[in-house]
């Protein structure tokens, strides 16, 4: 964004997190990260989230996940202290997306969905209007073989459908990219 960062997802725990947040910080000079996009509740997404919150970030959520990720950012961790820890366990800032919700600034527009899918119970995906980029984990994971048709990604490609996107390169959260027109047949309820 213009003036802030948007970072999706916290794998794991705090050194990972404290890795991006100073990668961040160092290719982007005084852009501070505002914003912690979390996908969805497992923890191979969520598991440094409290290092962003003691960064200041507001975490944003799928709707019915407000409480779980506010009970973990209060969390005492006194056997080994995080950042979340040693600032206090403050309260997060936590936003959570019903159905969409736009980040929109003069240089991007992102835009949240939570889609109904088979994985998970509130899904977050994003599509990154300018760059045309969709950010996606669990429910499309490329990595360089053929994108078979299934219940996840028919969930995906209803979601596009819906948000009008078209021509997009598809960035999976555990893969790698992908052209979305190379995988209709794997987002399409038609066979083709």
């Amino acid at each position: 964004m213009k003036d802030h960062l948007v970072i999706f997802d916290a794998p794991y725990g705090e050194q990972q997190s404290r890795w991006v947040i100073d990668a961040a910080k160092a290719k982007y000079p005084g852009k501070p990260i505002k914003f912690l996009v979390l996908t969805h509740h497992h923890m191979d997404h969520t598991g440094g989230m409290r290092t962003y919150v003691a960064e200041g970030a507001t975490v944003v959520v799928p709707q019915g996940s407000r409480a779980v990720f506010a009970k973990d950012a209060r969390a005492a961790h006194t056997v080994a202290p995080d950042a979340q820890q040693k600032a206090g366990n403050k309260a997060a800032k936590i936003v959570e997306v019903k159905d969409t919700m736009a980040m929109k600034d003069d240089t991007m527009e992102i835009k949240l969905m939570n889609i109904p899918n088979p994985h998970v119970d509130g899904m977050i995906i994003a599509h990154l209007a300018g760059p045309n980029v969709v950010y996606v984990t669990d429910l499309i994971s490329p990595r360089g073989g053929p994108i078979d048709r299934s219940p996840q990604t028919l969930a995906v490609g209803e979601a596009l459908k819906k948000m009008g996107v078209t021509g997009a390169i598809v960035a999976g959260g555990h893969g790698t990219t992908t052209k979305q027109a190379d995988i209709t047949p794997a987002l399409s309820a038609q066979a083709q």
